[in-house]
């Protein structure tokens, strides 16, 4: 029998030895400048514009310079990041604005003072004198308009919040995904020209769309062409729909491999703490690197869920469709290279971090189809396939198939695809796909 071999580097000797190597370097990285950081244009031209009868909503993000410029403080070094808001009311009844749906542990205004005041200078009342000044009122009158921060925690690249709004007869909900500036990365967008090509690609009926899966490659590839991790998820719906879906279950997007990059990363791989951003690197589908990578850091810089996205030269339903791989990062051990010195282990089940993405969409509401396709040869713990980086993993071989939804849908709402199933669930078919 084969066996299972992890062999994560997370002894206290090896990062000691790296810490006492590496400071130097990683405190050259951490000095700034002097001085109030002054951005290149006023956060107002970024500002995000929805409508909808009688309501509109203008919303952004502060980057960490933009906080600075605007309240003087640096306010995303405590971790509070300020979201702009303007409401304008056209109707004739008064409307709440519901804080909690921007972020569920929002700052009070006080709050925020108290924690800027521990950065210097001014003190808690001065502070809170000019924060509460340019905060946001709650309260929304018939026929006015209101304007001003709420005080959300801090995330870097992208944000993805709701503005929630009720009325006396109904409430609006306005989802928003906006850019924050300060976080270089390659993977918020992608190619212009992929996006034109994917554009004029076929639309195939369900019939063809899973048989494309099927022939479709196993597994991503190093820059080597060795397979890499196996492609076991595929999403359908515009980009803007799946960043939103994404960033709203709270998956990051990911930096580009640079010095500044891995200055942070290795900073948390020695002192044992998370990088919600930490850098992924580029494995290959089409012929090209990942077009959109995201991850879900957890306790530390070893662990987190990780993410890579492909737009596919085909279409389903007359929509975009991504082919992606998703696993789960469990530790750290030498890669080998010059550098960067170490490279994640992935753990062997890959076919759990595929079940956390569909609980993951099965809680946001977020899909209205659900399906699986073989994409794989499977391969049980006995006899694991390998990775590039050579480490084991089994698998059903199983693709899991989301097409995302344009509104909120209730699990019972859901409709399973009458494709492949799991074999748990393959003797229940009938059971799972009849219909009232």
């Amino acid at each position: 029998m084969t066996r299972l071999s992890l062999a994560p580097v997370s002894s206290s000797r090896y990062r000691l030895g790296l810490l006492v190597a590496l400071l130097p370097w990683i405190l050259a990285g951490c000095a700034t400048p002097g001085g109030v950081c002054t951005p290149s244009e006023p956060f107002q031209t970024r500002v995000e514009r929805q409508h909808r009868s009688g309501l509109v909503v203008e919303a952004v993000a502060l980057s960490r310079c933009e906080s600075e410029a605007t309240f003087g403080v640096a306010l995303n070094d405590i971790n509070v990041q300020p979201v702009w808001l303007k409401i304008e009311n056209f109707r004739e009844d008064p409307h709440w604005l519901f804080p909690i749906a921007i972020d569920n542990d929002y700052f009070p205004t006080y709050e925020v003072a108290r924690r800027a005041s521990a950065l210097g200078g001014d003190s808690v009342d001065d502070l809170y004198e000019r924060f509460r000044d340019q905060e946001m009122k709650w309260f929304v009158p018939p026929e006015a308009t209101v304007s001003g921060f709420v005080f959300a925690h801090s995330d870097e690249g992208l944000k993805a919040f709701n503005v929630q709004l009720v009325g006396s007869h109904a409430v609006d909900l306005f989802s928003f995904v906006v850019q924050v500036p300060g976080l270089p990365t390659t993977y918020f967008d992608v190619d212009e020209a992929v996006r034109s090509h994917q554009a004029a690609a076929p639309n195939l009926n369900a019939e063809a769309f899973q048989e494309w899966l099927r022939r479709s490659d196993c597994c991503a590839v190093d820059v080597r062409g060795a397979p890499g991790d196996p492609l076991n998820i595929v999403f359908v719906g515009s980009l803007d729909r799946l960043r939103s879906a994404l960033i709203s279950r709270h998956w990051d997007v990911t930096a580009p491999v640079d010095e500044a990059s891995l200055r942070r990363m290795v900073s948390a791989f020695l002192f044992g703490s998370r990088f919600r951003y930490a850098p992924i690197s580029s494995l290959f589908v089409f012929g090209r690197e990942q077009d959109l990578s995201f991850q879900k850091s957890r306790a530390i810089i070893d662990e987190r869920n990780h993410m890579r996205l492909w737009l596919a030269p085909v279409r389903f339903e007359g929509r975009a469709v991504w082919l992606g791989q998703v696993s789960r990062d469990v530790g750290i051990k030498l890669s080998g290279r010059l550098w960067p010195p170490t490279t994640h282990v992935i753990d062997p089940d890959v076919d759990d971090a595929r079940f956390y993405v569909l609980q993951d969409m099965l809680a946001g509401g977020l899909i209205e189809k659900v399906g699986f396709v073989q994409g794989q040869r499977p391969a049980d713990v006995s006899s694991p396939h390998h990775n590039a980086e050579h480490d084991p993993y089994f698998t059903d071989g199983l693709r899991n198939v989301f097409v995302l939804s344009r509104r909120q849908v209730k699990p019972s709402e859901i409709q399973l695809l009458d494709w492949e199933l799991p074999s748990v669930m393959e003797p229940f078919r009938g059971f799972y796909l009849r219909r009232e």
